[in-house]
């Protein structure tokens, strides 16, 4: 594996499975609520690392790295379960809506893990000022003023700060759209 430094090391995979093995399957689990398909997940998500482990450049990035395949293998796995429990129409016609409102849930429930995943990994870009005016403002939920005297900056600074974070956000995500919208007209 090559490390930032430039210099080679032996990878020992048993080593990481052993010590990442209980942070990847709760990933997994946090998502998908069952030990099984967690089991099945984490299982995966070693899989996944093990034929890409030499596409990671920095060694001490490694349980995040596995984290995050986790939490996309098990976001992918919500999506196929989704699929796969199809409703014919006939079925709808006859069944009175609240008996939909699980599959609805559950629905709501992916498309929220998906965009706080992208966002997580859009607010983890943003320079450490933007960054940790944005986290106190809408993770810790403090007012401007408590963020102002927090950071012993002007209330002015606190705004353009969070003026700031969200166009970049905002634009970030935009991009992203725009590139899937190519990526799937060019299909």
């Amino acid at each position: 594996m090559e490390l930032t430094g430039g210099e080679s090391k032996t990878i020992d995979f048993n080593y990481i499975y052993e010590s990442f093995y209980r942070k990847v399957y709760q990933s997994a689990w946090y998502i998908i609520k069952d030990s099984q398909l967690a089991e099945d997940i984490a299982q995966e998500t070693f899989i996944k690392a093990y034929k890409h482990i030499n596409d990671l450049k920095e060694s001490y990035k490694v349980c995040a790295w596995l984290t995050t395949i986790a939490t996309r293998t098990a976001i992918d796995t919500l999506r196929k379960e989704r699929k796969q429990s199809c409703i014919s129409i006939d079925d709808v016609l006859y069944t009175d809506l609240e008996s939909l409102a699980p599959l609805l849930v559950v629905d709501k429930e992916v498309d929220r893990l998906i965009r706080i995943d992208q966002l997580n990994q859009e607010v983890i870009q943003l320079s450490p000022k933007l960054r940790h005016v944005f986290f106190l403002k809408y993770l810790k939920d403090y007012k401007d003023e408590e963020i102002a005297r927090q950071l012993n900056i002007s209330l002015s600074a606190v705004k353009t700060r969070l003026y700031r974070a969200r166009k970049i956000l905002q634009d970030q995500v935009e991009s992203k759209e725009v590139n899937i919208t190519n990526n799937i007209i060019s299909a």
